[in-house]
């Protein structure tokens, strides 16, 4: 009887020590929102590198409308283009956009994938997660 009470002391125990493992391996880093504040508002496209040539592309857009309420819109000036959702979301320490194109449908790779976000200095850099696909340099526009 001695020897059964052992073994199902040393199994509570197993038991404890893999539930504590998993609980501390859990990273709530990788639940963190990112900052959608930060993204809002009307940037002005400078440039489009990339692609398989590295010239990128030439856009029939050329300003990026962000909304708190998670749309987008792309103007030609002042002209509806293109309009959409767009979802943030932080993965491995880096902010990502998944941009999802409307009514309107698009023939330009800017929604074929999630983009990268990187803020430099007043710039704002989306960029295709592979170093032959397409980086959109922004500046913040000036209503």
């Amino acid at each position: 009887m001695n020897i059964f009470k052992a073994f199902k002391l040393k199994s509570w125990v197993f038991a404890a020590l893999v539930l504590a493992t998993t609980m501390l391996a859990c990273d709530s880093k990788d639940d963190a929102k990112p900052d959608q504040s930060k993204v809002e508002g009307k940037w002005k496209l400078e440039s489009i590198s990339g692609g398989f040539a590295g010239n990128g592309y030439t856009a029939d857009w050329n300003y990026l409308e962000m909304n708190a309420n998670k749309t987008y819109r792309r103007l030609q000036n002042d002209t509806l283009r293109y309009q959409g959702t767009y979802e943030l979301q932080e993965k491995d320490g880096k902010t990502y956009i998944d941009f999802k194109v409307g009514a309107t449908p698009s023939n330009s790779p800017f929604e074929d994938q999630d983009k990268e976000v990187v803020f430099e200095k007043d710039k704002l850099i989306l960029s295709d997660p592979c170093c032959d696909l397409y980086q959109y340099e922004f500046s913040k526009a000036k209503n």
